[in-house]
């Protein structure tokens, strides 16, 4: 198959009056204003036959992430009125923490959710869904990797034994990944955009995609005429950008944004300008695969003294005391598989994931295979089992902000790496330690092998 059929449409998914920005558990005040708009962008994949429609679609928005109310509301919306299985929708967020709170099942603490936004955002995609659908076109696919240097790691271990702060040395990824969509006229339909690192570049309540949105400006008027570019983000749990003074983090404004974005475009350029391996397009498939993972949960006496407590602790709390079935000991983790060509998928994590995860991902697939976090809901983060031992922000204070019932053991990351290697490997069962198959695949294609990993990025 030489040729992959896509469509592509965007969406303006900026608020049209003031909401609470969600990110910042210190920033609770609806926003003064937008710093730049929002956006959505839509990638349909297809086949050459239109009676067959369309087979999966991706989503890239500049959201936080997504919630899965939002999540189950537009995918059945979708399956209904496009015919995409929902299974085969693949919701992704860049993580900008300058936008509203995309979903109501989250504490208040990290940014309420605001029903009308929802609505209006649910509209607004869906109508950018059948724009997408309605337009697809042959396509080849190439791909090509470079590098940007902003990414840092922030679990600095400190003298008194506390977790945060730059990490020059810590754990990074700096690849950029860079796959390209041409038309068979050669002009560029569509770009997607790899890099691992948080848009938390300003904390002003201001909506903003930060540096995300300053790259797609800063490429759009050089890539082609109407091409559609989406951001891809890695497995940044504990990667933010290298905005330090003193040795220390700080948040930064427009110039800070502009930089990163500058810096961002300027590294996907240079792929862009050197030679990009062709890919073996394939009919797109999708599979999923469900994961239970070990909690450390609370008691109900330890629960019933902290309900009186301010800010997060008691919200948590009471949240958990206010019905026993939510006090459970694992979370579901769900991922999804989007297959594209031989030497390219896309695995989705509904959750915040650490930068060590998308290193295991990039082994077992011999670099095919671009880690997407921030895809189809939020459980929060997974962390390492290095990462719960050493504490943190990120395995011990971060989970009641989406009501999970507590933070993981140490055998999360068994679990987790346990999962990737199934689902890359072809499976789709649920983990046989944990419950039955709730696995799927919603793939057209007559190519039943495992998915093989690329070489293109060695």
């Amino acid at each position: 198959m030489t040729h992959l059929y896509v469509g592509t449409a965007t969406a303006d998914i900026t608020p049209t009056q003031p909401v609470p920005l969600a990110g910042f558990a210190v920033r609770l005040e609806p926003w003064e204003k937008v710093r730049a708009p929002l956006a959505a962008q839509v990638f349909a994949f297809g086949h050459p036959d239109p009676a067959d429609g369309c087979a999966a679609l991706l989503v890239c928005a500049d959201l936080l992430w997504w919630g899965p109310d939002l999540v189950a509301e537009l995918s059945g919306r979708i399956a209904a009125e496009y015919g995409v299985p929902s299974d085969a929708v693949v919701l992704h967020a860049s993580h900008t923490h300058c936008a509203p709170q995309p979903g109501l099942t989250f504490s208040p603490f990290i940014g309420r959710g605001d029903p009308g936004y929802l609505a209006r955002l649910t509209e607004v995609v869906l109508e950018a869904v059948g724009r997408a659908v309605s337009s697809l076109e042959p396509v080849t696919l190439e791909r090509g990797s470079g590098t940007c240097g902003f990414g840092m790691n922030r679990r600095r271990v400190n003298p008194d034994g506390t977790v945060g702060g730059p990490d020059p040395n810590g754990p990074n990824d700096p690849e950029v990944g860079v796959v390209r969509m041409r038309r068979r006229d050669g002009t560029t339909k569509a770009l997607l955009v790899h890099y691992t690192c948080h848009p938390v570049t300003s904390a002003d309540p201001q909506v903003s995609p930060d540096y995300p949105g300053a790259m797609r400006d800063r490429l759009a008027g050089t890539i082609g005429q109407g091409a559609v570019i989406g951001f891809l983000q890695g497995c940044c749990g504990d990667i933010n950008p290298n905005v330090v003074r003193d040795g220390d983090w700080y948040r930064g404004g427009d110039d800070e944004i502009a930089a990163l974005g500058d810096e961002l475009a300027g590294a996907v350029l240079g792929v862009l300008d050197a030679p990009m391996r062709r890919l073996s397009a394939r009919p797109p498939r999708t599979r999923t695969h469900t994961v239970d993972l070990p909690l450390q949960t609370p008691s109900r006496d330890a629960l019933a003294r902290s309900r009186e407590a301010p800010g997060i602790d008691g919200d948590w709390a009471r949240w958990l005391l206010a019905d026993p079935a939510r006090l459970v000991e694992e979370v579901p983790l769900r991922l999804t598989l989007l297959e594209l060509a031989a030497e390219l998928a896309l695995l989705g994590f509904d959750a915040e994931v650490s930068v060590a995860y998308g290193h295991h991902v990039r082994r077992q697939s011999d670099s095919g295979v671009l880690p997407i976090p921030y895809t189809n809901g939020m459980i929060g983060y997974v962390v390492t089992a290095e990462q719960v031992r050493a504490g943190g922000y990120e395995p011990d204070h971060s989970y009641p902000y989406v009501y999970r019932s507590g933070r993981f053991s140490t055998a999360v990351e068994q679990h987790v790496t346990a999962a990737i290697d199934q689902i890359l490997a072809g499976g789709t069962e649920r983990d046989t330690d944990t419950g039955p198959d709730t696995g799927s695949d919603t793939g057209t294609g007559t190519d039943t092998a495992p998915y093989r990993g690329g070489s293109d990025e060695r």
